[in-house]
């Protein structure tokens, strides 16, 4: 029963998610979970990013810590290949003497050949010739093997040191980088320490704006006043500018005009006896 259950729960879930498949839903999901995260990513401060990213590039540093210690085991491996090739070589070339020297004393028809002062039969000689020639080849067949093996070996070291070096200088590479961005950043964000400058610049302006607008004022109040003060508006009397009496305009105008009070009484004398 249990079973006939869980076989009906999977069948209605695979059905569920053909439809959510098919109805384009999980297009929508996926869509609506990039965009998130997107969002999410923007909303990470440069500085943290910048921060983490100089974490995960020194992170190299073990990795490449890692590969000298392969490097390291290969160059021991690469050295005591190349130490066995050596003595192969050197064993071959022994080989290869004896096997020609044993050669040409068989070639001379002996029955009997002498060794180290210790005679020995033709037919004993040819049996180790035999011997020794089937042992030559082998260690000859040997010795390709080793040196081809010498040969890729040295050849996979070459590259690992080449991919170190690579890493390496793409390592700095990134450290410059990354220094390069953290100063264009500090740029920017002094910019903007500006840019905030800039609204307590313009508040400054308005006070020195309203400073003027007073002073104007001030201005216009004094002047004002002093125009008041000249034309009597505000209720004082000038005692210095009193009116002058009769004779005293007389006076002023007949000098003024250069006539004199004897001249025009001649003059009025005249008038009334025409």
């Amino acid at each position: 029963m249990i079973c006939k259950k869980l076989g009906l729960a999977a069948v209605v879930l695979g059905t569920g998610l053909a439809v959510v498949h098919l109805s384009g839903l999980s297009s929508y999901t996926s869509t609506a979970f990039s965009k998130v995260s997107k969002t999410v990513k923007r909303q990470v401060p440069l500085e943290f990013e910048i921060e983490r990213i100089r974490h995960e590039v020194e992170q190299l540093i073990p990795d490449m810590k890692k590969n000298f210690s392969v490097i390291a085991e290969e160059m021991v491996a690469v050295e005591n290949l190349q130490k066995e090739v050596t003595v192969t070589r050197a064993n071959l070339r022994q080989q290869k003497d004896n096997i020609l020297t044993m050669t040409k004393d068989l070639e001379t028809g002996a029955t009997t050949l002498v060794y180290d002062g210790r005679p020995y039969g033709a037919e004993q000689v040819r049996g180790k010739l035999t011997k020794d020639f089937a042992s030559y080849k082998i260690c000859e067949a040997e010795l390709r093997s080793k040196e081809q093996l010498l040969d890729a070996k040295e050849r996979s070291m070459e590259t690992a040191r080449e991919q170190l070096n690579s890493m390496k200088q793409q390592k700095q590479e990134l450290e410059i980088q990354i220094a390069e961005l953290e100063a264009e950043l500090k740029t920017v964000r002094l910019a903007q320490t500006r840019n905030k400058f800039h609204f307590d610049d313009s508040q400054l302006a308005r006070c020195k704006a309203t400073l003027a607008e007073i002073r104007t004022r001030l201005n216009v109040e004094k002047k004002t006043g002093e125009l008041e003060a000249n034309f009597g508006v505000n209720g004082d009397i000038p005692v210095e500018k009193k009116a002058k009496n009769s004779e005293e305009l007389i006076n002023e105008i007949r000098t003024h005009l250069n006539d004199s009070p004897r001249a025009n009484g001649k003059v009025v004398a005249e008038k009334h006896n025409d």
